[in-house]
């Protein structure tokens, strides 16, 4: 196995954020620009409390999307550094993405909630992300051990 080949998803990741990060700024572009929105009080801060929901959810998921999948970022030089990747990484490694590219697609444009459970639907995706990626440090971990 080619051990550079964990980087596949590590990309797509980077390419995930950037779509997202290009989203939102063609939405807020359309806000100032088109829709005429007061650019003073709405858009100065990366609040947006008075930009669409679409605006605020692209914002967020941006956000999110440098929380946990630093983690992934990390888990994967690890194992590329220790020389420990294998056919088992790369499955979790991309399933971790295509999780988080759900995750963003349902938090962007349907960000409800599950009624009966209080639970966003995007944690039906988050949550086996986060166990995957959980899983995969502590896999690597004690590989290294």
């Amino acid at each position: 196995m080619q051990p550079e080949l964990i980087f596949e998803p590590v990309i797509n990741m980077l390419w995930l954020s950037l779509a997202v990060f290009a989203f939102g700024t063609v939405l807020r572009l359309k806000a100032i620009v088109i829709d005429k929105k007061n650019t003073e009080d709405d858009f100065k801060i990366p609040t947006f409390e008075n930009g669409s929901e679409l605006i605020q959810n692209s914002q967020r998921n941006l956000t999110n999307l440098f929380e946990f999948p630093i983690f992934f970022y990390t888990v994967c030089i690890m194992i590329y550094v220790t020389g420990t990747v294998d056919e088992y990484f790369m499955l979790l490694a991309t399933w971790f993405f295509w999780l988080r590219v759900l995750h963003s697609i349902v938090h962007i444009f349907y960000n409800k909630i599950i009624p009966g459970v209080a639970l966003p639907v995007r944690t039906l995706f988050w949550l086996p992300s986060t166990i995957i990626l959980a899983w995969m440090a502590y896999r690597a971990c004690s590989l290294m051990i």
